[in-house]
């Protein structure tokens, strides 16, 4: 019997628009006969968040790593860890060391979101005294360990019902003081002895692997030898939700990282006869490896860094039919900011307040935003009371739309009667507008355009903080 035919190209299509973009790129990898049909849909993501070494789709993470592949046996416990996630972020030189320079260097499609701090920054050189303390170091972790080996085969399986306490004193006897056949003897009727003895055996093997491998890079840049490791490039799909992971492809390293990065951007994203439709954009780190075919609707952003920079640096990439933005959060460490049209015109917009020195009000007093929601990472209080009812008086006196709010978090981590800046509030709210409705938790206010401000405290949703205090315009009959 013959296998079923292909979908045909339209048939293609309209199966593909029922997929989500995760599927989408999963098929797109593995079935190069249906690329060209899923370049021709267009292609929806809920959220992407680029980094420098990798980007995510709707929480699954697709990541190019350097893998260091070492003789059986030779791996260091250090590398083996960031082989296991994904290997190395930076590309190594001929000696094996992190190649900073090719790290920084700016390549096309790049952005560069770096403050000035990141962009001027100076990376130390090999610290050659470390490397003198760890050529001192490496004979007596060698002694140890030749000595916690010849005492006999080391069982890795143990009691655990123990005290902790006593494995340490076995465990720091093995690692760091003198060791003698008497004070061997001593501990050797002890019950927790092979314990401690096997947990020894482990730290001190994986110092000796560290130490040794340190070296042999060092020796390498100062003799010419090679280094002890092969590299490959690595690509790795994984669901941040379920930590589930599998490697994609595994190579011998001949391009550098970021251009492995920028090779596998390119076949998923650029030339799509649409632009990416992304709900909520996230750029991660200081240097974005973007494809420059790269085009995206954007409907929402969160930035970390310089928003400024931010949207200057993404304006090839985004098309300009996205403003104004449904939603934007970015960190605030300068006011000149909020003079930021892309700012100024996003529905809504959620601010992170880092710095105690500003004096917020005038800035929330202007702002014109149907919903601005305020994060306090200050030490102190953004807005006191007193701020906050001139706030509730200019939004009882400007023509708000309904439906408009300005809302931030209680400090009432746990109980809200903890917290008694609502409860201050409302009193003024009682006594400064005779006029208004108050409830549990909440008070009503008439503006001066025939419209209801309620002013109220509601879930937040969040663990941390679970508590908002908001304000919000209500048609007239919602009092």
């Amino acid at each position: 019997m013959n296998p079923d035919p292909p979908l045909a190209y339209e048939s293609s299509k309209t199966v593909l628009k029922h997929l989500n973009a995760n599927s989408r790129i999963s098929l797109f990898i593995s079935c190069p006969s249906i690329r060209s049909a899923e370049k021709a849909v267009p292609l929806k993501i809920k959220k992407l968040e680029f980094a420098d070494q990798y980007f995510i789709v709707d929480g699954m993470r697709y990541k190019v790593g350097i893998y260091k592949k070492y003789p059986e046996g030779m791996c260091p416990p250090s590398v083996e860890e960031k082989n296991e996630d994904g290997g190395w972020r930076i590309d190594s030189d001929h000696d094996g060391f992190d190649d900073w320079p090719s790290r920084l260097t700016l390549r096309p499609g790049d952005v560069d979101l770096r403050d000035d701090f990141e962009r001027y920054r100076e990376y130390p050189e090999v610290d050659r005294d470390q490397i003198k303390e760890k050529e001192k170091e490496l004979p007596e972790l060698e002694k140890r360990l030749g000595y916690v080996e010849s005492l006999g085969p080391i069982n890795p399986h143990f009691d655990l019902s123990y005290k902790q306490i006593d494995i340490d004193i076995i465990f720091e006897y093995f690692m760091e003081r003198r060791l003698t056949t008497d004070h061997t003897s001593h501990f050797k009727v002890r019950k927790e002895f092979e314990h401690a003895r096997a947990r020894a055996y482990k730290e001190l093997k994986n110092k000796v692997l560290d130490t040794k491998a340190i070296l042999q890079q060092w020796y390498a840049r100062r003799d010419g030898l090679p280094v002890p490791f092969e590299s490959y490039i690595t690509f790795t799909i994984s669901n941040d939700k379920t930590k589930e992971k599998k490697t994609v492809e595994f190579v011998k390293y001949g391009k550098s990282l970021f251009e492995a990065l920028n090779y596998l951007m390119h076949r998923i994203f650029e030339n799509r006869r649409c632009p990416v439709a992304v709900k909520l954009l996230i750029p991660q780190s200081d240097i974005l490896r973007l494809t420059p075919g790269l085009r995206m609707q954007v409907e929402g952003m969160h930035f970390d860094g310089e928003v400024d920079r931010a949207f200057a640096e993404l304006t090839p990439y985004i098309e300009e039919s996205s403003y104004p933005l449904e939603k934007l959060k970015i960190p605030v460490y300068d006011t000149e900011v909020f003079q930021h049209p892309k700012l100024r015109s996003a529905k809504q917009l959620v601010v992170v307040g880092t710095d105690g020195d500003i004096e917020w009000l005038p800035y929330f007093l202007k702002l014109e935003n149907h919903k601005v929601h305020l994060i306090n990472e200050c030490d102190e209080e953004i807005l006191s009371v007193a701020d906050y009812m001139r706030l509730i008086k200019r939004w009882i006196s400007s023509e708000k739309e309904e439906g408009a709010s300005f809302s931030f978090s209680l400090d009432a981590y746990d109980d809200l009667e903890m917290d008694d800046y609502h409860k201050k509030v409302f009193m003024r709210i009682k006594k400064t507008f005779k006029k208004s409705v108050s409830g549990r938790r909440y008070a009503k206010i008439p503006t001066d355009n025939d419209t209801i401000l309620k002013v109220s405290v509601e879930p937040s949703g969040e663990e941390e903080y679970p508590w908002n205090i908001v304000l919000q315009i209500l048609p007239s009959e919602g009092m």
